[in-house]
This record gives structure tokens, sequence and C-alpha cells, in this order.
């Protein structure tokens, strides 16, 4: 989270502490912002902890009281531009064509770099108070808590852990609480894992009801494609079951169960639902397609550490290429297709105007939209320059011309803009029904929690993005993939479009 060391060495420490206070914008309600300003190996570094997400700025510097911030928020490039004045750093801030002022106290001297990590090893003690603030803080923050869950079953199970804390260890803490928060209903009122989640080496995903190993870490590589039939002594359906308590309540199930394959890689998770006696391996019971069946005990990642995954199929195909950019498209010359693969919404103008360039000069006949990997960020961005401008363009706003991919996992500003794709243009939606319903709270802010530092997201504004009809967002044509599918190599949802 710290940043890239200043040109300037901190000689004058008197500008370094924690600050709180606010952010402000026309176009933003109140950001709360916590600053961490340190001196790290003799340079300025800086830490923003705010209700809309944690940054560490690039660069930091400060002159006579001056503190010049720049930030990567991951979606835009920002800076602030402060001035300390007794106890009281105040200035400005600059997001692309979003500025607004800034109001900050110093609540005292600097946390080290890592003093905002959250962490699960508290004292009974120590968790009561955390239980206590999540009790109020959560209906506080969230726009209508208990629209799914009544308030007096929250309370009581928020109580019951609080009674029950002092028998339990930090992982079964953590599965508690998280349960709790995921218990309201909605897909973005959750709480953040710690960073040290005892990741094992494998990829799990999901085939009707079999689960299988899609990757797998060095030394493991003869599990892949196995079918899970156990994970330590608890079957692989019951396994799922309890998996199941950490994902949000009120959301579909195909979001659910697209989440539970990532809990069940994580040995904080196991260990904390006591389907492993501890969190550093995991023994998996596997069988092969031959009907061999055979144990593994998968050790769990260093924290921090990451393990180099092969894939139990091929990654030849459109989907799996450029995995690490935002947005990136090929002509498909034999389709007379422009295929483009929309991961998040970084730059998306400019990636946009590409996208339409590239129609242009290859006389595309054909635009295929690949949304069944992406996340979410800002939805307006995605209708001002795909849906609308779509919209537009006559060649391609046609049934039969346009195309959008969507899976369980489209999630967000995804989820939104596949709705608008849909009841805006002619694009015929392809793929899986997306897991997150249309019409539903969104808008996370996060606060943490006083001891454990635990990031917890509470959802802040309702929206509706389906104005008739059943809550969900169907595809036009439903391709659901198959084992047989992915092993060699098939991408049946993007098979069928280019064929139209």
């Amino acid at each position: 989270m710290c940043g890239a060391a200043s040109a300037e060495s901190c000689r004058n420490d008197s500008v370094v502490g924690l600050f709180e206070g606010t952010a402000k914008a026309p176009t933003l309600d109140n950001v709360e912002v916590t600053l961490n300003l340190l001196c790290d190996k003799g340079e300025y570094a800086a830490q923003l902890f705010t209700s809309v997400g944690d940054f560490g700025a690039k660069s930091a510097r400060s002159q006579a009281g001056r503190v010049e911030l720049a930030v990567d928020t991951g979606v835009s490039l920002g800076t602030f531009d402060l001035q300390l004045t007794g106890e009281r750093l105040e200035g400005s801030f600059l997001f692309g064509e979003e500025k607004g002022s800034v109001e900050l106290t110093r609540k005292g001297p600097p946390l080290a770099a890592d003093g905002m990590n959250a962490r699960i090893d508290l004292s009974p003690q120590q968790w009561i108070e955390d239980l206590e603030a999540l009790k109020r803080e959560l209906p506080r923050r969230h726009a209508n808590a208990f629209f799914y869950l009544p308030k007096a079953k929250f309370e009581a199970e928020i109580m019951r852990l609080q009674d029950e804390v002092a028998g339990l260890n930090g992982d079964q803490i953590f599965v508690r609480v998280a349960q709790i928060v995921n218990a309201i209903g909605d897909g973005h009122t959750t709480v953040v894992s710690p960073k040290d989640r005892r990741t094992l080496p494998i990829e799990l995903l999901s085939f009707g009801s079999d689960m299988r190993i899609v990757a797998t870490g060095p030394g493991l590589e003869a599990a892949n494609g196995t079918k899970v039939v156990k994970i330590g002594d608890t079957d692989i359906a019951r396994a799922r079951e309890l998996a199941l308590t950490l994902t949000p309540t009120d959301e579909l199930n195909e979001l659910r169960e697209g989440r539970i394959v990532y809990y069940l890689a994580r040995g904080l998770v196991l260990h904390g639902l006591g389907i492993t006696p501890s969190r550093d391996s995991a023994r998996f019971t596997v069988r092969n397609d031959a009907g061999k069946t055979v144990t593994l005990d998968i050790k769990a990642l260093d924290p921090g550490a990451e393990a180099k995954l092969t894939p139990a199929y091929p990654k030849s195909g459109l989907r799996y290429q450029r995995e690490n950019e935002t947005f990136w498209c090929k002509s498909v010359a034999a389709a007379k297709a422009v295929y483009c693969a929309f991961h998040s919404y970084q730059d998306l103008k400019a990636k946009a105007a590409a996208m339409f360039a590239l129609i242009d000069s290859s006389r595309a006949q054909k635009l295929i939209i690949d949304m069944r990997d992406n996340g979410g960020g800002d939805n307006t961005e995605g209708h001002a320059h795909l849906v609308k401008p779509l919209t537009a363009h006559p060649d391609l706003n046609r049934k039969g011309h346009l195309f959008v991919l969507v899976g369980p996992l489209t999630f967000s500003a995804a989820m939104n803009n596949a709705a608008q794709f849909q009841d805006e243009t002619q694009a015929i939606l392809v793929g899986q029904t997306i897991g997150e319903k249309p019409n539903s709270y969104q808008e996370p802010r996060q606060f943490r929690l006083p001891n454990s530092h635990l990031v917890v997201r509470a959802s802040t504004l309702y929206y509706e993005f389906r104005k008739k009809g059943p809550n969900v967002i169907k595809p036009d044509k439903e391709i659901i993939p198959t084992w047989n599918d992915m092993k060699a190599g098939r991408d049946p949802a993007l098979d069928w479009a280019m064929a139209q």
C-alpha cells in the first residue's frame, strides 16, 4: 500500500501522522478518508484508506507543510494538494474531471506500513468490541440493511457470537462474521478476507453437481481435471452447502454457486468451516474419469506467495488471451466479426473509440462483446461509451449482428450494462444467467472494524435495471459449457455467436 519514494527525503517529519476526515465533490457524497503519512526508509510515503477503497500513493512530497500526493486507484489517476496548518491538513484533489476539497485532522502519529492490515489473532474482548461495531455500523451505513434479514435475527447472531468467541479460533470467528454479513442478502454487502487466506495452489470449477480441479500448482498436475469427492472427511456436497453460507443469501444461485469454488480453495475458510483441522493444508479425495480415486495432501501457500498454475484445459481460445488487459478487440475475418473482451472499465472511452475504429477499418458485420469475466466498475462509463453509441450504429444494432456474452459472475456495473444492452439495443445475450439480481442494493461503501481492521462493505443505493418482468437477466440464448467442452478447448457460447 505504501507509495513509491519521493524525490525529496523526509528530513523534517512535522507533517507525518495519521489523519482522518472527509473528501467532498459536487457529484460525490462525502467520502471518509484516513491518510497515513509516514517516513519509510527516509522517504515520504502515504496510504489512503477511504470509504470507496484503499489506495497507495505512487509518490508523496512535502515542503514547508505542503503535501502533494499522486494516486492510482486502478480506475483513474489523481492528485492531492494539501497544506498543513496546526493539526489540520486541508486542500483539494483532482481525478480526471472530478475536483473536490479535502479536510483532515491529525489523530496521532503515523502507523507502520502494515498497521491497517486485517488481522484475526485478537483477544475475546477485542472481538466483542469489533462485533459491537459491526452491529452498530452496518445498519447505519447500508441503505436498507434489513430488507431481507430481520433486524432481530442479525442482532441475535452477533450476540450469540459474542458469547462464543472465547472458545473459537480466529478462522472460525472470521467465518462466522462473514456468514452474518452475507446474510444481509445483497451481493455487494460483504466482509473482505485478510490477505493471509492460506490459498491452496489449485483452481476449482463446478459443472452441474460435479466440482473439478481445473488447474494445479507444481507437483499436483496429476490431479488436473479430476472430480472432487471429499475435502477432509466432508463429502463435496456437504462442503458446498457449508461454503454456500458465505455467499449473499438473497442473490441468485448462479452467483452463489460461482463464489463457493473460491472459498473451497482457501485454507482459512476450510478451517473456519470445520472442514479441515488446520488452515495450512487440506486433504482432497479426487476421482479421475477412469474411476480411479486418489487422496492429495495439498499444502497452502505462504502469505504473499503465488504458484504458477497449470490448467487442465487449453487456453488458446479468445476468452483466455490477454487476460490482464482491461478491454481489447480483435478482428476475426472468417466470421466478418470483431471480438472484444471487456474485463473492466479503465480508460474505456479511448478503448471504445479504438473498437469502433477497428469495426470501420475491418468492415465487420458483427460485434461480439464478452463480459463473462467482468466484475464491475462504473456502469455510466459502459452506457456512455458502448451501449448508447451502439444504439446509433444501424449496421450493428440489429438482430444477428450484435452479441453480448454473459455468465454467472458478470457482476455489478457489468450486470447493469448487460441489462441495458438487452433493453436498449438489439443485442442478443448469449451464455448463462447472471447471478446478481438487476434490481438490488448496490454501490458499496466500506468501513473497518476497530481492532481487526477487517473491511466491511455495505450497499448504499437501490438500483432498478429491470423495469418489467422477473428480477433476473437471462440470456436470449442459454449455453452452459460442460467439462468436455472445456477440456477440448471449446467455447460454445462464443462459437455460437461466431456462427450466426
